[in-house]
């Protein structure tokens, strides 16, 4: 079986990443690119011409209505994560979601109750569980004992464009950085978050309608504490977007991870570079959806996954907007 792919919106920048991993599948006889979607003429027409889809499209009515592909990557804006894959989903067709899930917690409830009642697989795209040193960690954590503390960072610089939009993007650097690591808190311990506190610095860009720069403080189920700074803190000129870097305390040792450390440096015509090597995390998440989905197997990242991590930013900012520490089970749909 070749599973047939539609990419949805190329408004988030990781859908050109994953486009290319679903083309080099597509030449390895694994996958097939039928399709794509955007409602922006100029994205659209540049999708068509670096990936040349066997069909394009600006109306997503039609595209859903002509189908012809199994499995549909959903890259838009935030907001819009469930205009686009609730559809897809009802129709039977197999979803990975850009990550958060969406931005409301009952929009999330509702993707993924729909697609348990359809049975399809929806995925969010939480790439890091598929990066070659995440799953190393991952498979070493146990042999360490009990996880005493986390320290988490993700970094990075300001995405502008609809990622500023508070409309669009549901929030800033919270919305955009705090689920990933959420997600692989939640993933090396197999605890839920029980309780948050978020503190929200003064802008470090004050034009800015949503926050840029913001901490967490968190407690484990388990009473386990641990932190995430999610902060658009890295310079525009900086030579690598951001970061992906967990320090783990346990029992019988401290575990480190910086994710996107593998680089060399390059000085060019263009500038100060990092170039980065190593892991292709997006590659290797669209070839394991493809095992999932012909194995009727369930998602590394489910939905569930997506949800719970964006219970954790909803708690954050119920907690910046109120001044104290916000549990999640006041944000989670009963």
């Amino acid at each position: 079986m070749v599973l047939r792919f539609a990419v949805v919106s190329y408004a988030h920048m990781h859908a050109w990443s994953y486009t290319r991993a679903i083309k080099e599948l597509e030449a390895e006889g694994k996958a097939s690119l039928v399709a794509v979607f955007d409602n922006n003429a100029d994205r659209l027409r540049r999708a068509q011409e670096a990936f040349k889809p066997k069909a394009a499209y600006s109306d997503f009515d039609k595209l859903l209505a002509e189908g012809g592909f199994d499995a549909a990557v959903v890259a838009s804006e935030n907001a819009r994560h469930i205009t686009y894959a609730l559809p897809l989903i009802k129709a039977g067709v197999h979803v990975i979601v850009e990550k958060p899930i969406t931005t409301l917690v009952n929009d999330a409830v509702t993707m993924v109750n729909e697609a348990d009642r359809r049975g399809v697989k929806l995925q969010v795209a939480f790439v890091m569980r598929y990066h070659d040193a995440v799953v190393e960690a991952k498979n070493r954590i146990s042999g360490l004992g009990g996880i005493k503390s986390i320290t988490a960072t993700n970094h990075g610089t300001c995405p502008f464009d609809w990622f500023v939009d508070p409309e669009l993007a549901g929030g800033g650097a919270m919305m955009d950085h705090i689920v990933h690591v959420a997600d692989l808190i939640r993933w090396f311990t197999g605890k839920e978050f029980e309780e948050v506190s978020a503190f929200v610095g003064k802008n470090i860009r004050p034009q800015l309608k949503v926050e840029d720069n913001a901490l967490i403080l968190a407690k484990l189920s388990d009473g386990t504490p641990v932190s995430i700074d999610s902060s658009w803190s890295r310079h525009e000129t900086w030579p690598i977007w951001g970061d992906v870097y967990m320090r783990i305390l346990t029992d019988h040792g401290v575990l480190t991870i910086n994710a996107f450390n593998q680089n060399i440096s390059l000085a060019d015509d263009k500038g100060f570079h990092w170039v980065s090597f190593g892991p292709d995390a997006d590659k290797n998440m669209i070839e394991d959806f493809i095992r999932v989905v012909e194995n009727n197997l369930t998602p590394r990242a489910s939905g569930l996954d997506g949800l719970r991590a964006l219970e954790v930013v909803a708690a954050a900012y119920k907690s910046w907007r109120e001044g104290r520490p916000v549990k999640i089970s006041e944000v989670r749909v009963q």
